[in-house]
This record gives C-alpha cells, sequence and structure tokens, in this order.
C-alpha cells in the first residue's frame, strides 16, 4: 500500500467476497441457532441471547443460523475459564461488554485506515476506496490480530506495573482519599473549533487526525497516557504532577508550533479519581473540563490546591503560578484559576525533542526484516 499509484482497477464486493471473509473470520458460513448453540453448551438458551447482546450484536430469531463452532468454541473456552478462575457472572458480563466494545472500535479504526490510505495512495473517491479496503484487509487479518494480542500483553504488563507502584505508595500513606487513584489530569482543545469547522470542509478530517496524531505522540512521549479524544480535544492523565506539567506544557508548545492547526488552549489538576470502563472520572475530571473552557488562548490554567502544590515544591524552579480574576464555573461556583507558566531555560532541550519525537512518523517498510 506504500507504493503510490495513481491508476488502480478497483475491485468489487460479491458474495463471494463475503464468502471468503466467512471462512477468514467466522470459519466457515453460520450453521447454528441460538438454540443448537444452548444445546451444545448444555445451557438455557436465554444466556446465549444473554451473551449476544453484551458482544454487541442484535438478536436474531432463536433458530435463525447466525452461529459457528467457533462461536461454540470462544463461548465454551471462555465461561470454562472465568468459571475456573472464580470470577463471577456479573464481571464476566462486564469483561464481556469491555473486550466487545474494544473490538467495535478498533475493527472499525482499521477499516478506516485502510478507507484513508486508499484514497491518499490511489486517489479514489471515498465509495471506491472502501471497496479496495475491504478486498486489502484480508492480507493483514493475521498481522492484525497478532499485534492486537501483542499490544494488549505490553499494555497489560504496563498497567500492572503502576498498580505495583501506587500500592507501594499508599503502604507509606495513611491518609483517606475519597477516590482510589491520586493523579493529574487535563484537558487540551482547539479554540473556535466549532465556528470553524463549518467553514474548512473536506479539511476538517485532516486538521482532526493531525491533532491526534499529534496529542497521542506528545502525551506519551512525555510519560502521561491518553484516557480519551473528543474530537476538537484531548483529556490525558499522569501518574504525578510532574509528568502532568511536561505533558500539558509541551502539548501546548508542540500544537501551538504547528502549522494548519487551531489555537489551543489547556487545564491541569492533580487530584483523586477514579478508573471505570476505560474512562476516569470524579471532581478533579469535572473541574478540569470546566477550566478550559475559560481559559485563555495558549494558556494553561489550574485550581488553588495545584498551584500550591506546584509553588511550593521544586517544581517551582521550572514552572510559575500567577492567579487571575475568580469566575464563575457550572457546577463549582466562584473559583480563582491560576495560569501555569513554564519557565524556559538555556539548558531545556525535552520540548525541543518531544516536538521531534512527535513529528516523525515511522514509516511500516522501515520496520521490515530486509
Amino acid at each position: 500500500m506504500s507504493d503510490a499509484s495513481p491508476e488502480v482497477d478497483t475491485p468489487r464486493v460479491s458474495s463471494q467476497t463475503l464468502d471468503t471473509y466467512q471462512h477468514l473470520l467466522l470459519g466457515g458460513e453460520p450453521t447454528l441457532s441460538a438454540e443448537d448453540v444452548a444445546r451444545e453448551l448444555h445451557v438455557e438458551v436465554e444466556l446465549i441471547e444473554r451473551y449476544w447482546l453484551e458482544m454487541g450484536f442484535q438478536l436474531g430469531d432463536r433458530a435463525e443460523k447466525q452461529f459457528t463452532e467457533w462461536d461454540v468454541h470462544a463461548l465454551r473456552y471462555w465461561g470454562a475459564s472465568l468459571k475456573e478462575a472464580g470470577i463471577s457472572d456479573e464481571t464476566a458480563a462486564a469483561l464481556t461488554r469491555a473486550q466487545s466494545h474494544l473490538a467495535d472500535r478498533l475493527v472499525l479504526w482499521e477499516m478506516e485506515a485502510l478507507v484513508q490510505d486508499a484514497e491518499r495512495t490511489h486517489h479514489l473517491d471515498d465509495t471506491s476506496s472502501r471497496v479496495v479496503a475491504i478486498h486489502e484487509m484480508k492480507d493483514v487479518i493475521d498481522a492484525f490480530e497478532s499485534h492486537m494480542t501483542y499490544a494488549w500483553r505490553r499494555h497489560m504488563y504496563a498497567l500492572i506495573e503502576r498498580m505495583t507502584r501506587d500500592i507501594a505508595v499508599r503502604a507509606k500513606d495513611p491518609s483517606r482519599r475519597r477516590f482510589p487513584l491520586s493523579r493529574a489530569l487535563g484537558f487540551v482543545d482547539m479554540v473556535s473549533y466549532t465556528s470553524t469547522s463549518s467553514i474548512l470542509g473536506g479539511k476538517l478530517v485532516g486538521l482532526i487526525e493531525r491533532f491526534e496524531y499529534l496529542c497521542r505522540s506528545v502525551v506519551t512521549a512525555n510519560g502521561g497516557r491518553v484516557v480519551k479524544m473528543m474530537g476538537d480535544a484531548v483529556f490525558f492523565i499522569a501518574d504525578n504532577l510532574e509528568v502532568g506539567l511536561n505533558v500539558v506544557t509541551s502539548l501546548i508548545q508542540t500544537l501551538g508550533e504547528t502549522e494548519d492547526l487551531l489555537p489551543v488552549r489547556a487545564s491541569l489538576i492533580q487530584g483523586d479519581v477514579f478508573s471505570r470502563s476505560g474512562d476516569v472520572f470524579g471532581p478533579p475530571v469535572n473541574l478540569a473540563a470546566r477550566l478550559v473552557d475559560v481559559a485563555p488562548t495558549g494558556q494553561i490554567l489550574t485550581d488553588a490546591p495545584t498551584a500550591a502544590a506546584i509553588a511550593s515544591s521544586s517544581l517551582r524552579k521550572e514552572y510559575r503560578v500567577e492567579d487571575l480574576p475568580p469566575v464563575h464555573l457550572r457546577g463549582f461556583g466562584k473559583v480563582t484559576p491560576f495560569v501555569v507558566t513554564h519557565i524556559v531555560t538555556g539548558s531545556d532541550t525535552g520540548h525541543e525533542r518531544t516536538r521531534d519525537v512527535a513529528q516523525t512518523t515511522l514509516a511500516p517498510e522501515s520496520l521490515s526484516t530486509k
């Protein structure tokens, strides 16, 4: 796909194409109904229907042939493994929903990436690009599946490593917290996005792609994690205030110096939160979301406790905090925001390195074995 070609014979999508993918992805044509699967697994048919809904699929008639032997094997192994591990039915259902939701998002993301690649490489319209992407997918299914498993293992280890550190810190901190996770978190959003998006036309897609790529790159390069992207904004989190400050100041600098992006503004809060369903919740999240809405262009706002934490620690050598006039924030009343400014020194090369890393795209061919 990396060798550009101005002309390509666009294939057609036919019933034979679907037959091919049935074999590749489902193990063959569906020949079993929900009732058949229930009989094979010796369970009530309602359990199969509930599982199918948790997977994110619409229920058909109980007699409709919509399952394959692969489905039976997957459900049998999943159920037996969780039962052996002592996991409750409620938790098993939550895990099924989580994995299925992420799989739904992932396959859409992957297919749209192939569509965009076809558009750029072959200069095709959207419909033709989708046809090409469908045909190209069969060549990368194994690679996508293998890399997904690898990425899951890497991220699971990183999570367990973070949790281990958290547990060690809590053992030394006897204070009781309202929520279990002490984190630095914040938002960065593009200013005037709503009014500008209506006049950008086709350039809007490129704007969002560039913004998301740079945000994910900068956040990761500075030790933070992206909680979620929201089109014109990024919600990030970091394990401590120092890392959070590195993340948010690098984002402001990198995005501000990038051409063809809208101006940005940011917020950063240190506080106690909790995590559910892959998201992060708590009053600090809500406050950070409100502060970014009133932040001046190119500036970072924080609250009084976070400003005090910066001013009373060694971080004051790198960051300056200044209070602004109080503002009324929905759900919080009158709040005094503080502007956080990074004090740039002659030896400070961290942001320059972050920018270089973020703006470097690693081509697939550079990773291949010669």
